[in-house]
């Protein structure tokens, strides 16, 4: 069974918003460089899925409707794969595609679970050691991977975005930069809030079972400044808290591709970070981690999906239109 992650950049904006049905738009107004051929764009991410050929696919950045994922699958994808999700508010949605003749596959609901998921909680948000109402941006979509001997679970995450509104802007400029840190830190304690909360669940699972199976994948958010912001204000590494305790090695996930990609290889993003002063810095925002009991029986192989990708770049096309989006594929393969 091979498990791939995707963010494939605002599918939504693929699709006519006001349409009744599931309908594609012919072009897509994106800033100054628009796409001025969505169905080709289209076709060339269902490319990149066809190369890497995943039984599995959690997908991140998806439409705001189901109808127009089904329509992505139909038209680009022969209708060779089953959805699961969406789950998440708002106009980036995560999905899981399982393929037709793969594993058997079906929702798994939390609600039962010592950890509610889609639940709210009381978090401390920004250091004043007051705890409010938080909840989820993306409540993760979770699925039961069947037929592997075991059932698998699989953990579709998308963090809160890091993204602050003139961010660039506003840290240049003395007078704003104070401000932007403390709406960028309230950010980033979002994201530690939201995979502290994923973690307490695996933490849940596995504490009653060490055994069971469960692959965490998806775009954790780390945004611009991350060495400083750990630095200087002791903000915390998002894959470090979904992972879990070395003081509880039995119950930490592993990771599935940071060991078995070389160093210049092993990122899956790349963004001028404004804070650190790193033009086009290579960045690992994307993730696969294992629970023990499948690294260390089912996993095979992994990567970062490097050529499908580069092999549907169109650099002689402007901005989006020209990439299949701005993150790379991962996969993970198993063996039951």
């Amino acid at each position: 069974m091979k498990v791939a992650n995707w963010n494939v950049e605002w599918m939504n904006d693929w699709f006519v918003s006001d349409s009744e049905a599931a309908a594609w738009r012919p072009r897509v107004e994106r800033g100054d460089r628009p796409v001025e051929d969505v169905q080709g764009l289209a076709a060339r991410v269902a490319a990149v899925i066809r190369t890497i050929d995943p039984d599995v696919l959690a997908l991140q950045e998806g439409p705001s409707r189901v109808a127009e994922m089904e329509l992505f699958v139909a038209d680009h994808l022969d209708g060779s794969y089953v959805l699961l999700g969406p789950s998440g508010k708002g106009q980036q949605k995560l999905y899981t595609l399982v393929r037709r003749d793969g594993p058997t596959a079906a929702a798994y609901s939390s609600a039962r679970d010592l950890i509610d998921l889609a639940s709210s909680w009381e978090v401390d948000l920004d250091g004043r050691l007051t705890l409010e109402e938080y909840a989820f941006t993306r409540a993760p979509l979770i699925v039961v991977l069947r037929d592997c001997g075991r059932d698998v679970l699989l953990v579709n995450l998308h963090t809160k975005s890091k993204f602050v509104q003139n961010g660039a802007r506003r840290w240049r400029e003395p007078s704003e930069r104070q401000g932007y840190i403390v709406d960028a830190m309230r950010n980033r304690r979002r994201i530690a809030a939201e995979l502290m909360r994923a973690r307490l669940w695996i933490d849940a699972k596995l504490r009653a079972d060490e055994e069971t199976p469960i692959i965490v994948a998806g775009d954790l958010n780390e945004g611009p400044g991350l060495d400083f912001f750990e630095s200087f204000y002791l903000s915390h590494d998002s894959v470090a808290i979904v992972a879990g305790s070395p003081f509880d090695p039995r119950i930490m996930l592993r990771h599935a591709f940071i060991d078995s990609e070389d160093r210049e290889r092993n990122w899956t993003a790349r963004f001028d970070d404004f804070i650190d002063g790193v033009l086009d810095r290579p960045l690992l925002l994307d993730h696969i981690l294992l629970s023990q009991s499948l690294n260390w029986g089912a996993f095979e192989a992994s990567r970062i999906e490097h050529e499908a990708f580069e092999a549907e770049l169109r650099p002689e096309l402007p901005g989006r239109a020209g990439r299949p989006s701005d993150h790379r594929p991962q996969s993970a393969t198993f063996r039951f």
